[in-house]
C-alpha cells in the first residue's frame, strides 16, 4: 500500500532485515502507512518512492480503537538488495522482532543486486480498544433514566463548588456594570511634564501600576510638575482600555488593539451600558461614573491583521450612530470581551425595555436565549449539563476559542469572518479553523472506528459514545468488518449518511414531521415511550455525529426545524417561532390578544399532550390547572406556552443533542453564521432544478389571471435562475418554505402543514398591503408586491431572504 510503482515492474521477493546503528534522525511518517527511506551503504541517500503497510493484530471486533505512534522509535536496518531485483523495483523486507513486520523497498536506481542498503523504519503505530466501553451519561437534575444515571456525591460537591465561583464572578460583573453609587474620593498625585509636550497634548503615566493618558493643561510646560486625581474606577477602565502600542510589556501576549472615541447618548446615566458599531461589530459599551451624556468615551478593541497591516499605528475613531438597524444583535462587551446579545431601536439606541427582568411579555419584542451550563458528569469522557431558556439581554458567550488552555482563535479573528458576506467564505473559514488549528494531528494518535453493516447503529453507538472530546477531534478511519475497503473518505461519508437517516427517521421515535414541513423534523416529545431505556443517549450520539460531521466537513441527513437551529447557535427566540412547527396552534394563541372575554373561554395553565394516542394533561405553571387565564395574566400564559413548545417539553432530549454537538464544536466559532447558514453548512446546498421548480408553481391573487405571463412573475424567474447562486436559491427556499431541503422526487410533491401536497405558490399582492415579499410557510406560499421595475423586484427580494435570518423588522 502506498507504491507509486506500476504492477510491470513489480516483483515479490522477501529478504531479511538486520539491525544497524540506530539513527533517531531519520523519522518519516504517513497518514495512510510509515514511509521506509533507503540509502547504499557508501553513503549516497536515496529516498524511496514506496510505503510500507504496517502488519498489525487483526482487531475483528467492532467498536473504537485508539492509534498511536510506539515509543520506541525508529529503527535503522541494513538489508541485501536479492540478485534478481532490477533498479525502481519493489521488493519486500522483514524486519522487527521475529521479523513480523513487513515493508517494502523500491530498488535505488543507482543500486543493483547484491548491494547493501541501510533502512529507517519509523515507529510501528499501536492499536488499541478503548477501554471501558461506553460512557455513562450523568443526570444533572438528579431524575436519571433514558439512559442516565444519578450524579455520584463527590461530583456533584465539586460541582456546587463551582456554581458557587460562578456566582460570585456574575456579581461582581453586575457591580461592574450596573453600580451607580457614587464614586470613591479621588487620589492625588504628582507627575513631571515629559520634554516635546505642549499644553493640549497628551502623554502616558505609570499610576499605581496602570497605564494612564493625560492631557497637558493650557499655561504648564514640560519640565513642571502636574497634580493629577484620578478615582479607583479610572483605573481599571485604564487598565482595561490601555492601549499596546504605550505598553510594550504586554504587546507579545495580547493581540493589536485600535482605540475607538464615542460620545455618550443623551439619557444614558452612569453604570448604564448602551450600544454602538465599531469595525462593522456591535459594541456593548458602560458609561464610567465620571462620564456623563455628551462627554467622549475611549475604549479599545482587537483589530484584526488586515487591519494591522493598514497602520502600523492605527488612529483614534470617530464613532457615529448611524445605520444601526433595528432588531437583536451580538454585540461584544469592552468589560469582559464577551458576545451577548442587545436589541435597538431604528434610531440606533439601545431598547431598554427588555432590560428588566420584570418586563412583561411581548409577543413582538420579547426573545429568550437557551442558556447551557456545562457540569462535570461521573465519567470525565462525558460531561453533563443544565438547560434553560433566558432573557436575551442576559446571554453571553466567549469571543474566542481556546485549546488547552492557549487561545487559539481571537475575538479580532472571529469579528473578521463574521464581515464575510458570501456563505462560501466563512464556510471556508470555519473549516481551516477546524483542520489547522482544532484537529489532532495525526501522529499524535487518530482513530479506527470498526462496525458491523447489519448492526451499523448499534455498533455506531457503543464506539462513538466511548470517546472523549479530545477523540471526537482526532482523524477517524471507518472499516465496515468483513468488507474490502480503504476508507480515504468514501467510507467515511457512507457512515454519516447511513447513520443520521436512520436516526432521523420517524419509525425510530426519536423524530418526527414538524406540522408545517414534512422536510424539517422536530424532537419527539414521547420519544422516551419509543426507546424508554436509553432515549437520551441516542439523542447525545447525535449530537456528536452532527458536531463531528460539521467538523470534518460532512453533511447529514436530516433537516431540523428552524428553532432548533437557533438553540445551536443560542440565537434569540420569539413568540414567531411557534408559526413553523405548528401554525395552526400559533394562530389560536394568537387570536387570544385583544379579546375582552377571555375568561368565558375557560382556559387555564395546562397543555394537552398526545403521547401515542393517550392524552395526558401538562401544567405549565406550578398547579396550573387550578389558575385560570385572565386578561391580566395572559402575557404570561403566552409565554408559558413559548417556553413549554420551544424548549421544555423536549428539554432533557435537546440538552444531550447540545452537550454533544458541544463535544466537538467550540461555541464561538458558530457566531459567524446565521440559523440558515447553519442549516446550509450542515445539510449541504440543496441541488435546485429551477425548470421543476417553475412547472410545479401556482399562482394566486394579482397573478391569478395571467400566471407565468405576469410581467413581476417573469423578472421573478429571471433573477432566481439567472442571478441567484446556488446559496441565494436555497435561502429563497428556506423562506418560503422554512427548510432548504427539497423532496426526492421534486417539487411535485412539496407537502404543507397537514400532509397533503401543496405546491410552491406565488401569490400577487400590491404593494401598500407590504412593500417587501413575505412568506407562509405553513403554506409554502410567498406574497410578491406588483413592482414597477425589475432592480425594485430583486432589491426587495434579497432584503427579505436576507433579513429572515437576522430577526430584523422589514416592515
Amino acid at each position: 500500500m502506498g507504491n507509486t510503482s506500476s504492477n510491470n515492474n513489480r516483483r515479490r521477493h522477501s529478504t531479511s532485515a538486520y539491525p544497524a546503528q540506530r539513527n533517531s534522525n531519520n523519522l518519516a511518517n504517513s497518514h495512510m502507512s510509515s514511509t521506509v527511506n533507503s540509502s547504499v551503504i557508501s553513503g549516497n541517500s536515496v529516498t524511496t518512492e514506496s510505503s510500507s503497510t504496517v502488519a498489525a493484530t487483526a482487531l475483528s471486533r467492532p467498536g473504537a480503537y485508539s492509534v498511536t505512534r510506539s515509543e520506541q522509535g525508529s529503527q535503522v536496518f541494513r538489508v541485501q538488495i536479492p540478485s534478481e531485483v532490477q533498479p525502481g523495483q519493489v521488493f519486500e523486507v522483514l524486519c522487527g522482532p521475529a521479523n513480523s513486520r513487513t515493508v517494502r523497498v523500491r530498488c535505488p536506481e543507482e543500486s543493483r543486486g547484491g548491494n547493501y542498503l541501510q533502512l529507517t523504519v519509523p515507529p510501528e503505530p499501536l492499536t488499541r480498544a478503548q477501554m471501558g466501553g461506553m460512557a455513562a451519561l450523568t443526570s444533572a437534575t438528579g431524575a436519571g433514566g433514558g439512559g442516565q444515571v444519578r450524579m455520584t456525591n463527590e461530583v456533584l460537591q465539586r460541582n456546587n463548588e463551582q456554581q458557587e465561583m460562578e456566582q460570585v464572578e456574575r456579581e461582581n460583573m453586575l457591580h461592574r456594570n450596573r453600580d451607580t453609587t457614587p464614586p470613591a474620593p479621588p487620589t492625588t498625585y504628582m507627575v513631571t511634564v515629559p520634554q516635546g509636550i505642549r499644553a493640549g497634548m497628551q502623554f502616558a503615566v505609570d499610576v499605581a501600576g496602570q497605564r494612564m493618558m493625560v492631557t497637558c493643561p493650557a499655561g504648564v510646560q514640560a519640565g513642571m510638575n502636574l497634580r493629577i486625581q484620578t478615582h479607583e474606577q479610572q483605573q481599571q477602565q485604564s487598565s482595561l482600555h490601555s492601549s499596546n502600542s504605550t505598553n510594550p510589556a504586554s504587546s507579545t501576549s495580547a493581540p493589536p488593539m485600535q482605540m475607538f472615541e464615542v460620545t455618550v447618548p443623551p439619557g444614558v446615566i452612569p453604570g448604564q451600558s448602551f450600544s454602538l458599531l465599531a469595525n462593522g461589530q456591535r459594541v456593548l459599551v458602560t458609561c464610567p461614573h465620571n462620564i456623563r451624556p455628551g462627554q467622549a468615551l475611549r475604549f479599545n478593541l482587537p483589530i484584526t491583521d488586515k487591519q494591522q497591516q493598514s497602520s502600523s499605528s492605527p488612529p483614534v475613531k470617530q464613532l457615529q450612530y448611524e445605520d444601526i438597524p433595528d432588531g437583536w444583535a451580538r454585540s461584544i462587551r469592552v468589560t469582559d470581551m464577551k458576545l451577548q446579545w442587545v436589541k435597538t431601536t431604528r434610531d440606533g439606541d439601545r431598547d431598554s425595555s427588555v432590560d428588566t427582568e420584570t418586563t412583561t411579555f411581548d409577543v413582538k419584542n420579547s426573545a429568550y436565549t437557551r442558556k447551557l451550563r456545562f457540569l462535570e458528569g461521573n465519567d470525565p469522557r462525558m460531561r453533563t449539563g443544565l438547560l434553560d431558556l433566558v432573557p436575551a439581554n442576559q446571554s453571553s458567550i466567549d469571543s474566542s476559542v481556546q485549546r488547552n488552555g492557549k487561545q487559539v482563535v481571537g475575538y479580532a479573528e472571529i469579528a473578521a469572518a463574521h464581515d464575510k458576506k458570501k456563505f462560501e467564505n466563512k464556510a471556508e473559514w470555519f473549516q481551516m479553523i477546524c483542520r489547522d488549528r482544532l484537529r489532532i494531528d495525526w501522529n499524535e494518535g487518530h482513530m479506527k472506528i470498526k462496525i458491523r453493516r447489519a448492526h451499523l447503529l448499534h455498533d455506531s453507538i457503543e464506539a462513538v459514545m466511548s470517546l472523549s472530546p479530545t477523540d471526537m477531534r482526532k482523524i477517524w478511519r471507518f472499516e465496515f468488518l468483513g468488507e474490502v475497503g480503504i476508507d480515504a473518505g468514501g467510507l467515511q461519508r457512507e457512515w454519516f449518511q447511513l447513520v443520521t437517516e436512520q436516526l432521523f427517521d420517524p419509525d425510530m421515535g426519536l423524530w418526527l414531521p414538524s406540522a408545517s414541513n414534512q422536510m424539517a423534523m422536530r424532537i419527539n416529545p414521547a420519544s422516551e415511550i419509543s426507546c424508554p431505556e436509553d432515549h437520551l443517549i441516542y439523542f447525545r450520539f447525535l449530537g456528536r455525529v452532527m458536531g463531528k460531521a460539521l467538523f470534518e466537513g460532512q453533511i447529514v441527513a436530516g433537516h431540523m426545524v428552524r428553532h432548533l437551529y437557533k438553540h445551536i447557535l443560542g440565537w434569540p427566540i420569539t413568540f414567531e417561532d411557534l408559526l413553523i412547527p405548528d401554525e395552526s396552534y400559533y394562530n389560536s394563541l394568537k387570536s387570544l390578544i385583544g379579546l375582552d372575554n377571555i375568561e368565558d373561554m375557560c382556559l387555564d395553565f395546562t397543555f394537552l399532550e398526545n403521547d401515542l394516542g393517550e392524552n395526558r394533561s401538562v401544567d405549565l405553571i406550578e398547579n396550573g390547572s387550578d389558575v385560570a387565564v385572565t386578561k391580566d395574566n395572559l402575557p404570561l400564559f403566552l409565554e408559558v406556552n413559548m417556553k413549554y413548545h420551544l424548549m421544555d417539553r423536549v428539554k432533557p432530549q435537546l440538552t444531550e443533542l447540545l452537550l454533544g454537538f458541544f463535544d466537538v464544536i467550540p461555541e464561538p466559532l458558530l457566531t459567524v453564521f446565521d440559523f440558515q447558514e447553519l442549516e446550509l453548512i450542515m445539510c449541504g446546498l440543496p441541488k435546485i432544478d429551477i425548470d421543476d421548480w417553475k412547472r410545479h408553481t401556482d399562482y394566486q391573487g394579482q397573478f391569478e389571471r395571467e400566471g407565468s405571463d405576469a410581467k413581476t412573475v417573469q423578472w421573478f424567474w429571471e433573477i432566481v435562475s439567472e442571478e441567484f447562486d446556488q446559496e441565494q436559491r436555497a435561502r429563497l427556499l428556506q423562506f418560503s418554505t422554512g427548510t432548504s431541503g427539497v423532496p426526492s422526487r421534486g417539487f411535485s410533491v412539496l407537502q404543507s402543514n397537514d400532509g397533503k401536497i401543496r405546491k410552491f405558490c406565488i401569490n400577487g399582492i400590491k404593494k401598500d398591503i407590504s412593500l417587501y415579499p413575505r412568506s407562509h410557510t405553513c403554506f409554502n406560499r410567498i406574497d410578491l408586491p406588483i413592482y414597477s421595475s425589475k432592480s425594485e423586484l430583486r432589491e426587495k427580494l434579497k432584503v427579505a431572504i436576507e433579513s429572515s435570518a437576522t430577526g430584523f423588522d422589514i416592515e
